[in-house]
């Protein structure tokens, strides 16, 4: 049986045929770093073969591809893709005193394949740059709240924070269809980012966009750090790639953009706006980047199916059970990107945009008017017939107090005129009864 000495140890051990080096140092006790685990991932479990070279196995395809991206040395081999068929001396690369004291077997993170997604703030330095910093911190604060709670909402965690960007991954803890819900995560920021812009434009006269790109591949998955910064993290070149994707958002003047690769994992569930072949930093070629307009979830299609139908060139969306509306008259449903306040008012069911027109805040919980068959927007008194959606009175303040709440705004810098907006109507869309189910319709 052939030898293997091992230094610093100056131990000397019995190595089987086709038994690697990484294995005999195992099954003698000799600690060894293998960051991957032994499965060939990374360099870690390197050896310094001294003497019997000619002993050791041909170099693997694994081991090769490692040696081009290492800084080696004439006698460098992998200790988990090397077994001997002689006797040999090989030295562990201890590096430090860090090694001598952490040598370990133990796997230093998981290689995974996950979903990535990216996204950055569009034109944010010129929206801030005359606010002050507490005007910053609170708006981007807003920003953060509603964007991880759609990253969460679809099983997603936030990876990091990077300035006004935000980095999420999907699938770490093997969770079903990760490239569809980080797709879905995005379209849903996007939509958020939608939402947020009329609060902006109301407060500071101006608002800001974002960029979503969204990556799946491979990466490492572990904690990175030590004490108490240490952090569960994604490493890898998956990791770089999505940022590139992200940032060709503002080449296309898109805003969700998805790689090939997830685009083949999620390509039967998506609607594609657009697609665009480009050159990418650090990648060989061109690669292929689709914007993405929509998504619907495998989980979702099956029930999407029983619950829409097309008449006479409106689109019907089931809702909810009629008898849920007893304990909770007003509820809110999302349906082709938009927010639908259904509510019911005796036993009839009166449907209408959820977002009231003059500064994009929630119409739900306003007062109902039986009697003059109106809805009330509390925000700033304005109602609206909820059967034909027509205004009834415009923002109806004392002249003092509407003076009082234009010269604030001006003060804040805030949008000037807004209180003197036209009236608008709110849209409102027609509903049915079907099997017990409140159904909506929508072009």
């Amino acid at each position: 049986m052939a030898k293997v000495t091992f230094l610093p140890d100056n131990k000397e051990c019995n190595s089987p045929s086709n038994v690697t080096l990484l294995e005999v140092a195992k099954r003698n006790n000799i600690p060894h770093v293998a960051a991957c685990g032994g499965e060939g991932n990374c360099t870690t479990c390197r050896l310094l073969i001294l003497d019997g070279i000619e002993n050791c196995s041909e170099e693997t395809e694994k081991e090769k591809a490692l040696i081009e991206q290492a800084h080696t040395t004439e006698g460098f081999r992998l200790a988990c893709q090397t077994s001997i068929n002689g006797d040999i001396t090989a030295r562990r690369l201890v590096l430090d005193s860090d090694d001598i004291q952490n040598m370990s077997f133990d796997r230093q993170g998981e290689s995974k394949k996950i979903a990535i997604l990216f996204s950055d703030i569009r034109g944010f330095t010129p929206f801030s740059e005359k606010l002050t910093p507490y005007d910053v911190v609170f708006i981007l604060n807003r920003y953060f709240k509603r964007m991880v709670k759609v990253i969460e909402i679809n099983h997603g965690r936030v990876d990091n924070y990077i300035g006004d960007g935000m980095v999420a991954i999907f699938g770490i803890n093997d969770e079903r269809n990760p490239a569809e819900h980080a797709v879905k995560a995005a379209l849903d920021m996007r939509d958020e980012m939608d939402d947020m812009k009329p609060y902006l434009k109301t407060m500071y006269g101006k608002d800001f966009d974002i960029g979503v790109g969204v990556h799946w591949g491979s990466a490492v998955v572990g904690d990175i750090g030590a004490g108490e910064s240490k952090r569960f993290t994604a490493i890898g070149d998956s990791m770089n790639f999505a940022s590139r994707v992200e940032s060709a958002n503002k080449q296309f003047k898109s805003r969700v953009l998805i790689s090939d690769a997830v685009y083949q994992k999620v390509k039967n569930n998506v609607v594609v706006k657009d697609h665009m072949r480009t050159m990418v930093k650090g990648i060989d070629g061109r690669v292929t980047l689709h914007e993405v307009e929509q998504i619907h979830l495998s989980e979702e299609i099956e029930k999407l199916e029983n619950s829409q139908k097309s008449e006479d060139g409106i689109n019907w969306r089931k809702c909810e059970k009629v008898e849920s509306f007893d304990s909770e008259s007003q509820q809110v449903f999302r349906i082709n990107r938009e927010n639908i306040l259904v509510v019911k008012v005796n036993d009839s069911f009166h449907a209408i945009n959820e977002k009231c027109p003059h500064m994009n805040l929630t119409m739900k919980g306003g007062q109902i008017d039986q009697k003059s068959g109106t809805i009330l927007c509390a925000w700033h008194n304005t109602t609206f017939c909820y059967k034909t959606g027509e205004v009834r009175e415009w923002i109806k303040v004392s002249k003092p107090a509407k003076f009082l709440m234009k010269t604030l705004m001006k003060s804040n810098k805030q949008a000037d005129g807004s209180l003197d907006m036209d009236p608008r109507n709110i849209e409102t869309y027609p509903t049915q009864i079907i099997d017990g189910y409140v159904w909506v319709g929508a072009k």
